[in-house]
């Protein structure tokens, strides 16, 4: 007997259940699916279903095709032109946003150097004696005019004191020139400050430098610091001053003013950096109990600070330029193509671009697509200039022009608060005996585009350049990290379970050999 039922709560299908005579068996929700019935017209239903799905499926991606066919027909020049209109609206409205989002930066930036510059007055207002701190590789360029002569016309018999910091940096005889140059208009003291990295127990050489070996001069310690203090003793006991003095330290950003007063200090009480604007704010510090120096932030008296020349004199944070290839460009003009080529590694090239696009390649730097990063690379270029992998120097003018803020009564009246032949006397021991402790690869000389200084802009005298190299390391050892073929014969030698182990050991090891040999000659490059 068969009989018919339905399953699964009213499915259609039509299912066969084999009773016996006289019993029916329940049905149960819980029994397994006996699939699908062995019915031929079943079968062939479901065969007809599935041919007309096909058939629409089918249908239906031709119409997609016809459709795409007739678009593709119908877009005509016009249509692509609108396209490309649309598109560019989009890339000018990016743009502008792009634009105010700099202006808003830049609004930012000038309320710093307003408070940078509310600092800064209050050092000056609050001195006694004021120390312009000089590079001793452009003294000219980081000299400030208008602090000068805003000192002294301010009728309070304030002093100004040169202090030629970073002395190590450039030769002897140039510093002599420099010395004898500035001294003209105020006192000059060489000096160099410490560059230990301890917190307390800063070094300093009491040894008189003539008597010192070239090692003691080479070293971190500071020297100078006696000369620059005796000077400020002759002038405490010549004014007759009972009580403290306040010195206020100022210069150009990143010229060392902190570290001249930690190498004073002999203890890190001033934060420094290799970046400009470390120094946010007045700090005072006290010398002893009739010194007290006064730290203000370094600030640019220019009105424009995209100049290269501010660039190159590390005024502005790199990290923080846009356009950094000009002041590439300023150093690809003054400087041996050949030598340049030598020192990075680059093939010939005619235009800074082209020379920042392989120099970009060679460090790896690139963009989206193997796209040469121009600016990356031209930031690295002044990284080495700022960093001193890149050495320069200026010459003093061969004539002297006395400032017009400067006269011949103020130097009067200087010669007799300031004992001149005592602080000649400490410029001589400080510079006998320093001798040059970089090795040199080329040196060009070349002359800036000069700026004049009457219209607040900085200038470029007469400039050596010089690209420090790294010494060469001996044959010996070069022969050493040579990488060396695997030796099959040693392989052989080990048990035949652990060969492949041992294969895979030789060869990694012959990678970081030739990785090695690798970095020896980039560095020998």
């Amino acid at each position: 007997m068969i009989k018919s039922g339905v399953l699964n709560g009213g499915c259609p299908l039509c299912v066969s259940i084999k009773v016996k005579d006289g019993q029916q068996t329940n049905v149960q929700g819980g029994r397994k699916d006996p699939g699908l019935p062995n019915v031929r017209a079943f079968k062939e239903h479901s065969q007809k279903q599935a041919e007309l799905r096909k058939q629409r499926v089918g249908c239906k991606e031709r119409q997609r095709v016809s459709r795409q066919r007739d678009l593709m027909k119908r877009r005509s020049l016009d249509s692509f032109q609108k396209d490309i209109q649309q598109r560019q609206k989009e890339f000018e409205q990016r743009e502008m946003e792009m634009q105010n989002l700099e202006k808003h930066v830049n609004f930012e930036n000038e309320n710093s150097r307003k408070a940078y510059y509310r600092e800064f007055k209050k050092v000056i207002e609050a001195a006694d004696v004021i120390l312009e701190v000089l590079d001793a590789r452009d003294p000219l360029g980081c000299r400030c005019p208008q602090v000068e002569q805003a000192v002294v016309q301010s009728g309070t018999n304030k002093k100004i004191i040169l202090v030629l910091n970073k002395i190590d940096l450039v030769s002897k005889d140039i510093v002599e020139k420099w010395i004898k140059y500035l001294r003209n208009e105020f006192p000059t003291v060489a000096f160099k400050a410490s560059t230990q990295q301890q917190n307390r127990n800063l070094k300093r050489s009491h040894v008189p430098v003539v008597q010192a070996t070239p090692e003691l001069l080479g070293s971190s310690a500071c020297v100078g610091a006696d000369c620059l203090m005796k000077l400020l003793g002759n002038y405490c006991r010549n004014q007759d001053i009972k009580t403290a003095i306040s010195v206020g330290v100022v210069g150009f950003p990143n010229v060392g003013k902190s570290s001249l007063i930690n190498s004073l200090k002999r203890t890190r009480a001033c934060s420094v950096g290799a970046t400009p604007g470390v120094t946010k704010c007045l700090q005072e510090v006290h010398l002893d109990k009739h010194i007290k120096l006064l730290d203000c932030p370094g600030i640019v008296m220019a009105t424009s600070t995209s100049d290269a020349a501010m660039i190159l004199r590390n005024c502005i944070k790199i990290d923080q330029l846009v356009d950094p290839v000009p002041a590439v460009e300023a150093i690809l003009k003054r400087c041996s193509k050949k030598q340049i080529m030598e020192h990075y590694g680059v093939p010939d090239f005619h235009t800074a671009l082209e020379f920042l696009a392989l120099l970009a390649r060679r460090q790896g730097k690139l963009k989206k697509g193997g796209l040469p990063d121009g600016n990356k690379a031209a930031k690295s270029v002044l990284m080495d200039w700022t960093g001193g992998r890149i050495s320069y120097f200026t010459h003093p003018p061969e004539t002297h022009t006395l400032p017009t803020h400067v006269s011949a009564e103020i130097m009067a009246e200087m010669g007799k608060e300031f004992d001149w032949e005592e602080l000649e006397k400490g410029n001589q021991e400080t510079l006998a005996g320093i001798t040059s402790t970089f090795s040199v690869l080329f040196v060009c000389l070349f002359l800036f585009v000069c700026l004049s200084l009457i219209m607040h802009r900085m200038k470029f005298g007469p400039m050596t350049v010089e690209l420090k190299t790294a010494k060469a390391k001996p044959s010996s050892e070069a022969e050493m990290l040579a990488p060396k073929p695997v030796d099959l014969r040693d392989i052989l030698t080990v048990d035949p379970l652990q060969q492949g182990q041992a294969l895979l050991a030789a060869n990694k090891k012959r990678k970081k050999q030739q990785k090695r040999a690798g970095t020896t000659q980039d560095i020998m490059i």
